[in-house]
């Protein structure tokens, strides 16, 4: 009998063999939130809600179960896309899949704070490593002033390490929840231990918005996302009176 997709997301999960636990390390280091890039200055529209009153401890679970689900499997299937491309780099596809992530995120603010964090990540990996792929990528983005999404690096950087396209996925999606909830921490009264509740509780969604992620392998742009709320929230940004974040 076949599985259901989420069901058969999670088989392939567990499946993995770690033959070797040095990779894992590896993408472990990076898929912290606190790696040296910039993300702890981006909120992602999250501080125009909060400081709006829109968005509260109490509905942080919820909105963050929801926004993983549309936004985060959007993002895992363009990262997927990317882990894709390593087998057989191509430049052209390579800056056609930053342009269609870039018009999937019509905020400018949060356009430019995910371009800004996938170039400063590739030059950090390359400090660090010799991953060939990502100098591709790194080059041509240069080249054709083409913008370097945060997603679409960690997928690149994954292959490069030899780590399977799922287990990348689900990474990136951690890594991004976490830099959510560490921006709400600095906004709304979130101490710790709520804090890592909350990032636990929240791990059979990211688990599920790396399933949603496999769909329109071709095309990531289509995956459903609609999250106007926290896009409206992030054109809004520029114009409070004061704020903690550039994004």
């Amino acid at each position: 009998m076949e599985l259901h997709p989420f069901l058969a997301f999670c088989d392939k999960l567990l499946s993995v063999a770690v033959d070797d636990p040095l990779p894992i390390l590896r993408l472990l280091q990076l898929a912290d939130s606190a790696v040296p890039i910039g993300g702890a200055a981006h909120s992602f529209g999250l501080e125009t809600l909060t400081s709006e009153g829109t968005l509260s401890v109490q509905d942080l679970e919820s909105f963050f179960r929801e926004y993983l689900l549309e936004a985060g499997s959007l993002e895992g299937g363009f990262c997927r896309a990317a882990h894709r491309l390593a087998s057989a780099f191509q430049e052209e596809i390579w800056i056609d899949l930053n342009r269609r992530l870039s018009a999937c995120k019509p905020a400018r603010e949060s356009r430019s704070a995910s371009a800004a964090l996938g170039r400063r990540f590739l030059e950090l990996v390359l400090a660090m490593a010799d991953l060939p792929e990502a100098a591709q990528a790194l080059g041509a983005s240069k080249r054709q002033g083409a913008e370097v999404h945060h997603a679409l690096a960690f997928g690149l950087v994954g292959a490069g390490l030899g780590l399977p396209a799922d287990l990348t996925v689900i990474c990136y999606l951690h890594q991004l929840l976490a830099g959510w909830i560490s921006a709400c921490q600095r906004l709304l009264p979130l101490g710790q231990s709520q804090a890592g509740r909350l990032l636990w509780s929240l791990k059979p969604a990211i688990v599920e918005a790396g399933a949603r992620s496999q769909g329109h392998p071709s095309n990531p742009g289509e995956i459903p996302c609609f999250t106007p709320l926290l896009e409206m929230a992030s054109m809004r940004h520029p114009a409070l009176a004061t704020r903690l974040f550039i994004s």
